[in-house]
C-alpha cells in the first residue's frame, strides 16, 4: 500500500468514526438532556424525561428495522438489508418517521412532560417527514437534516452560546461526503431542510429560552 492509499484509508476511517459518533440518534441524547435540564433544573428529573423521550423514539424504529430486515433476508444478507432499508425503499422512511415521533410525543403529552421536549420531538419528526417526501425524488442527507434540526433546537433554547455546536455540521457533512454517502448538493439540501423546517416548527410552537 502506497502513501496515497494509506492516507485515503485513514481519512475514510476517521470519516466513519465521525459519522457514527455524530449519528442523529447519538446527538439526540445530549440535546434532549439539555432541554430536560433546562425545563426541570433537577438532574434526576432530567434523566427521567430524557429517557422517556428518547427510548420510544429509538426502540420502535430499531425493532421495526430489525424485523423487516429479518423478513427480507435471504442467504445471510440481513446486515446489508438492514443498513440499506430506507435507501432501497424511500417510502420506508415514512414508517420510521411515525415510529420515531408518534409514540414519544404521545407519551410525553400523556405524562405531561416538559413542553420543550415535546416540541423538539415534533420538530425533528417534521424534519424526518419532509426528508421522506423529498427523498421520493431526490436524496437529501438524512443525517444532516436531523442533526441540524437538533442543533437548531439548542439555539432556540440557549441562544448564542449554542452556536458553537454548529461546528458539528461541517464535520458531519465532510464525513458523509468522504464516505461516498452524499454529494455536496445533497448535504446542503439536508442542512437546509433541518434548519428551515425545524426552525419553523420550533418558532411556531414557541420553543424559546
Amino acid at each position: 500500500m502506497n502513501a496515497a492509499e494509506a492516507s485515503k484509508n485513514e481519512a475514510w476511517r476517521w470519516a466513519k468514526i465521525a459519522s457514527n459518533v455524530f449519528h442523529p440518534w447519538a446527538v439526540l441524547v445530549p440535546v434532549l438532556a439539555l432541554a430536560a435540564y433546562r425545563a426541570t433544573g433537577n438532574p434526576r428529573e432530567c434523566i427521567k424525561w430524557t429517557l422517556i423521550a428518547f427510548l420510544p423514539a429509538t426502540v420502535f424504529p430499531l425493532i421495526y428495522a430489525k424485523i423487516r430486515a429479518t423478513v427480507l433476508s435471504r442467504g445471510g444478507s440481513q446486515q446489508k438489508i438492514s443498513r440499506s432499508l430506507v435507501r432501497n425503499d424511500p417510502g420506508q422512511l415514512f414508517v420510521m418517521t411515525g415510529l420515531f415521533g408518534v409514540p414519544s410525543a404521545a407519551i410525553l403529552y400523556y405524562l405531561n412532560g416538559p413542553r420543550n421536549l415535546l416540541v423538539i420531538v415534533l420538530g425533528v419528526t417534521a424534519v424526518m417527514f419532509v426528508v421522506a417526501l423529498v427523498n421520493l425524488r431526490y436524496r437529501a442527507s438524512f443525517h444532516l437534516a436531523m442533526v441540524t434540526s437538533m442543533l437548531t433546537a439548542l439555539w432556540f433554547l440557549f441562544s448564542t452560546v449554542s452556536l458553537v455546536s454548529f461546528l458539528l455540521v461541517p464535520i458531519l457533512g465532510l464525513s458523509r461526503y468522504q464516505l461516498g454517502e452524499h454529494t455536496p448538493a445533497q448535504i446542503v439540501a439536508g442542512f437546509l431542510i433541518g434548519l428551515v423546517v425545524g426552525g419553523a416548527v420550533f418558532y411556531g410552537m414557541g420553543l424559546t429560552t
